[in-house]
């Protein structure tokens, strides 16, 4: 039988353990600022070790004003939301005065547990980790040493904080959107097979099942704008071509127009295409595409202010962040002015 992982010891508990307050804990393990007795600073580094209290370094970073880095981990940071989400990352880790470690993995598990032990043993001070290739056993088992976050995760994983967009919801949008507009074919065109993936489907499926319609066959292709292109090239060879075609990101959307309307496909009158992730890059692409957007913004700002608060502790529960629609002209919407 596998072992529970073991869980964070707070400064609390560490202050708990050695009779002194949460604020004298802090002294010792930063050097002050304020004087501790010798005698009290022994007590409590004899709790720290007997708890196994691992500070943040982060934090203490922060208050000394050194400049710290955070091991951030990225599947394919050629997908335009990667892009978008490293982008956003870097300036929200600068605003905390922390620099970048960045590191692609192919979206390959094992290059994943060498980049991540690569991390840990050049020093930094915390780790974000997008879209992990890593499964929950592994996770479970890792015995990290910095505090660590998982971003646009589904499912929660005790000890750690986990946090991601509502994919089934938004799947379920986005699809009936398209079912607003009048269309009962749609077809669903996957970037892949990764749990965002799946849960879109999920919601996908359910608004097709609410408006008693039948889900197609999807099409599967990669994570790429060329992926989307050869998904466009595969619906034109279609003998039946649905009426309206939900791609699950944005680059697959964009990819997918290029090909048809290069074809003399119409958008939106012969196809409605649906993006997702709500880049900056559908504002672009004529016609405009709808998209439902991920809330970026929010789930790195959580993310980032969770890492260097001190204690550290991972949030109690999974966070789930809400997504919206914006409509673009790609699905038969009006115009409407201003929408960024």
């Amino acid at each position: 039988m596998r072992a529970e992982p073991k869980r964070r010891v707070t400064r609390d508990e560490v202050a708990a353990r050695a009779g002194v307050s949460s604020a004298v804990v802090s002294y010792v393990v930063n050097n002050g600022p304020r004087p501790v007795a010798e005698s009290t600073r022994l007590r409590v580094l004899e709790a720290i070790q007997e708890l196994g209290y691992h500070p943040s370094g982060t934090a203490r970073a922060l208050r000394l004003g050194a400049r710290q880095t955070c091991g951030v981990v990225i599947p394919n940071v050629k997908h335009l939301f990667n892009s978008a989400v490293v982008h956003r990352l870097d300036q929200e880790l600068s605003r905390h005065n922390l620099s970048m470690l960045l590191s692609n993995t192919h979206n390959d598990p094992e290059t994943e547990k060498t980049v991540i032990s690569e991390m840990l043993s050049w020093g930094v001070d915390g780790l974000i980790v997008m879209v992990s290739a890593l499964d929950d056993d592994d996770w479970r088992h890792q015995k990290l040493p910095v505090p660590a976050i998982l971003l646009d995760r589904q499912i929660g994983l005790e000890h750690f904080t986990t946090l991601g967009p509502d994919f089934a919801e938004g799947g379920r949008i986005a699809t009936q959107h398209l079912i607003d507009h009048g269309h009962e074919q749609i077809l669903a065109v996957l970037g892949g097979l990764f749990l965002g993936d799946n849960t879109r489907l999920a919601g996908y499926q359910r608004a097709l099942s609410d408006a008693r319609l039948q889900p197609l066959t999807p099409i599967i292709t990669s994570w790429s704008l060329e992926g989307g292109y050869e998904a466009g090239k595969q619906f034109l060879q279609l003998d039946s071509r649905p009426s309206a075609v939900f791609c699950f990101s944005d680059a697959l959307a964009i990819g997918f127009q290029k090909a048809v309307t290069e074809a003399g496909v119409r958008v939106p009158q012969d196809v409605a295409i649906m993006g997702f992730d709500g880049t900056d890059t559908v504002k672009y692409v004529q016609p405009r595409i709808t998209t439902v957007r991920q809330p970026i913004n929010e789930m790195l700002t959580t993310a980032v202010e969770t890492l260097v608060k001190e204690p550290y502790e991972p949030l109690p529960e999974h966070v789930i962040f809400p997504v919206s629609l914006v409509p673009g002209e790609s699905c038969g919407c009006p115009r409407i002015e201003g929408i960024d």
